[in-house]
């Protein structure tokens, strides 16, 4: 149990084959709420059984994890690491997170990166995370420096969103 600044109640913890429907709701939800992931309104594409079968075997990987943040039972955010398979990269991971429009600037998103880089600690696997963002989503960009992220890299024109192209910041965190 963590507490946001406001005081809220959060629980971060593995998701479940049994939060897939619920997850595919989050991210319909969330795609609507924010230009910066990469989908919209109509979430991602798999189906109901394709989510659980993921969140399935997720569980079941070192490298590879999903995590939800709960309030009051219901999904508000998630953060996860998917690594990679061949042995000589699997000590790298990609980070993505999400949180619902509602539950931003509370802390939340630290609380779930924390949690992730924590679990990928323990691993003793997990040596470098990699993360993408929108170069004009300050927000986080300040976020995962402060979270000892550092910027690597810019892909020019990596994403089209709403007529227009943005670059994409990579930034690595070293454990």
């Amino acid at each position: 149990m963590k507490f946001l600044k406001d005081n809220t109640v959060v629980d971060i913890m593995e998701a479940t084959k049994d939060d897939a429907k619920e997850m595919l709701e989050y991210l319909k939800k969330i795609g609507s709420e924010s230009t910066y992931l990469l989908f919209d309104e109509n979430g991602i594409s798999n189906t109901l059984e394709q989510e659980e079968e993921y969140l399935e075997s997720a569980n079941k990987k070192q490298t590879t994890k999903m995590f939800v943040a709960k309030v009051d039972g219901l999904i508000v955010g998630s953060c996860n690491i998917k690594g990679h398979e061949k042995e000589k990269t699997k000590h790298n991971v990609d980070l993505g997170i999400s949180v619902l429009k509602e539950f931003w600037n509370k802390g939340l998103g630290r609380l779930l990166i924390e949690h992730t880089v924590n679990y990928a600690r323990i691993t003793q696997v997990i040596k470098n995370i990699y993360l993408e963002v929108r170069e004009d989503n300050l927000d986080a960009i300040r976020l995962y420096e402060k979270l000892g992220f550092k910027f690597i890299a810019k892909m020019p024109d990596k994403i089209f969103c709403e007529g227009k192209y943005f670059a994409e910041n990579v930034y690595l965190l070293q454990i």
